[in-house]
């Protein structure tokens, strides 16, 4: 009797274990990587150079990686497709010149605003007929896929709106006459144009939007968003996020 009690214990104990075991199995590990996308033909913000990626976001995504002590990866993808990689967990965040919009905000969670960004518009330098949001109504406009630029657009009667996939398709359907207006971030529209010496466009000299990028984070991820918050906060305070700006904005008129 004794023995049959002394098991019965025994078996008992095991089998606590077990649950006990079992339900910290159920909590995932930290991770020690924080896999950041973008979508990479967004100078000076993320582009390809070679085999790498490089840019303002890159740079800052890298910063936030040593901040937090986590490894960084980053990987390229289509702009409307990083949002549902956000949500299924193939991805960690979004650092992609990604603008804070109420509707994403349905979607995803964000870090606090990193930068400022106006939505204007680009043309051809002969043409006078564009100097403000009314004439976008009736107008051929190019803009990227899911964003900002392209919603405006919509929204405008009697406009025929092309959505591409990278910026330099699009301004070379400007420059080839098959669109009117391409809609663009301002840093972006800017960098082109002096760097790509495309000295037949121009910034129509009307800002249309106002709006601050984020930093894409899951809703279920609240700790890696104060994570990402703390590190901004500390590289803003410390220098270290104006020496970025500088580096990638500063020779950018």
């Amino acid at each position: 009797m004794k023995l049959k009690k002394s098991l019965a214990l025994v078996l008992g104990a095991t089998l606590m274990i077990g649950v006990f075991a079992g339900c910290g199995s159920e909590q995932a590990p930290k991770k020690d990587t924080i896999k950041f996308a973008a979508e990479t033909t967004y100078p000076p913000f993320e582009f390809a150079d070679g085999d790498k990626y490089q840019g303002f976001d890159v740079d800052l995504a890298n910063a936030i990686g040593k901040e937090t002590g986590k490894k960084v990866e980053f990987v390229s993808m289509g702009f409307d497709a990083l949002i549902p990689a956000l949500q299924s967990g193939q991805i960690d965040a979004i650092a992609s010149g990604m603008v804070i919009t109420k509707e994403r905000l349905e979607k995803i969670d964000f870090s606090d605003p990193y930068y400022p960004v106006n939505l204007i518009m680009v043309v051809k330098k002969d043409n006078n007929t564009v100097n403000g949001e009314a004439d976008i109504a009736g107008k051929t406009v190019a803009a990227q896929i899911g964003t900002t630029g392209a919603f405006l657009a919509k929204e405008k009667p009697g406009t025929t709106v092309k959505e591409f996939d990278t910026i330099p398709n699009m301004l070379q359907d400007l420059e080839n006459g098959n669109v009117e207006i391409v809609m663009l971030d301002e840093p972006i529209a800017k960098y082109f144009i002096q760097v790509g010496n495309m000295a037949n466009l121009k910034i129509v000299p009307v800002g249309l939007q106002s709006h601050q990028l984020g930093i894409g984070v899951a809703k279920n991820n609240p700790e890696l968003t104060k994570e990402i918050n703390a590190a901004l906060k500390k590289m803003k305070d410390n220098g270290e996020y104006k020496k970025l700006e500088d580096k990638w904005f500063g020779n950018i008129k």
